[in-house]
């Protein structure tokens, strides 16, 4: 089956003869009677896992995922050069206060690195 969108709260699912996918010998005659071919719909409700909204091929699902890489290297970068994998602090305000140090120290890093990209940008035009 392909995917083709989501009708409110399900995704829709098309026969691929219908849509152009597959080329099948038999047509749509075996699964359908209908000119715009079978459709299969699923709810996320029922096996939130296995079934996503938006749907895993979609172009929307990849760019959250996109996303979710580029935090996760945050993330990673976070606990293994800012020591944030284990804090050796006590009480939540001292643990807030280390972890935001090192968010800031993370974003200058960040900041210094783009600036001397940039200035290598200019230096080769």
């Amino acid at each position: 089956m392909t995917y083709w969108g989501h009708d409110g709260n399900y995704n829709k699912f098309r026969c691929p003869h219908a849509t152009g996918k597959v080329n099948c010998c038999h047509g749509m005659r075996w699964c359908t009677d209908s000119n715009y071919g079978l459709v299969v719909k699923t709810r996320p409700k029922d096996d939130y896992r296995f079934v996503t909204l938006p749907h895993r091929d979609s172009k929307t699902w990849q760019e959250l995922f996109k996303e979710r890489t580029s935090v996760e290297r945050v993330f990673s970068r976070l606990k293994e050069n800012f020591n944030l994998k284990n804090i050796t602090v006590t009480g939540r305000k001292k643990a807030k206060a280390h972890v935001e140090l090192s968010i800031i120290a993370h974003l200058a890093s960040k900041i210094v690195v783009a600036r001397e990209q940039e200035a290598e940008k200019l230096k080769a035009a």
